[in-house]
């Protein structure tokens, strides 16, 4: 029996890792996207994941349950991080023009990162076999990084400083702006490398054709 299939077993729900164990969940979501981004999810072993952690098999299934969880864990630590570093621009007594900046400055640096790229790259080429990951992906990472720009988007709204009929489809257009061409040339392969004056210049340019746009208008 194949014990690496996704459907053949389930993370023990009532296991709450202490610090120990964190920090060995921590390894082993390192050593996990390390080996799928490197051979892919079909082709990802659970024994070489261990093997670069260090641990038991028994660990890793008490923990995430097989390797569907494992990948899911993998995305949503991804998601969180990035979720994360967008949220801490969210600063709402500052100016939003500042704001968006900020935020376009990270939302760039995360989708022309390497890691990002690979995983991306991991999604595309795994998710016609394995629509399940493309799910899991769908409904952690864009989604939530969505939401929080669109609720900051609302905040802006409500305080009447921009005029918007749907914050959530002005996030989408707002963040694809942002990401331009430079997250696909990550995601075939290219090393994108920007000097802090280009990403500023690029994201001052998306932040005023969005305000221009949607800017509250007086009459």
């Amino acid at each position: 029996m194949n014990n690496e299939n996704p459907t053949l077993s389930c993370a023990d729900e009532n296991y709450t890792p202490r610090e120990k164990g964190l920090l060995r969940r921590d390894k082993i979501l390192d050593a996990a996207t390390e080996v799928f981004c490197r051979n892919g999810f079909d082709a990802a072993s659970l024994q070489e994941i261990m093997a670069e952690a260090g641990g038991s098999l028994a660990t890793l299934y008490r923990l995430f349950g097989n390797k569907e969880g494992l990948f899911q864990a993998v995305i949503e630590r991804t998601s969180g991080q990035m979720v994360d570093k967008l949220s801490s621009t969210f600063a709402r007594e500052q100016d939003p023009v500042d704001v968006l900046h900020a935020m376009g400055i990270s939302f760039l640096d995360l989708l022309s990162s390497p890691q990002v790229g690979a995983i991306h790259r991991l999604l595309i080429s795994e998710s016609g076999r394995y629509p399940q990951l493309r799910e899991i992906f769908i409904k952690t990472a864009p989604e939530r990084n969505l939401r929080a720009v669109a609720d900051y988007l609302q905040s802006l709204v409500d305080a009447g400083y921009l005029q918007l009929n749907d914050c959530y489809m002005a996030a989408q257009q707002l963040l694809s702006m942002f990401k331009g061409n430079y997250h696909m040339r990550c995601v075939l392969g290219d090393t994108v490398v920007l000097s802090d004056d280009e990403k500023k210049r690029y994201v001052e340019n998306a932040v005023s054709i969005f305000l221009n746009g949607c800017a509250k208008k007086y009459t």
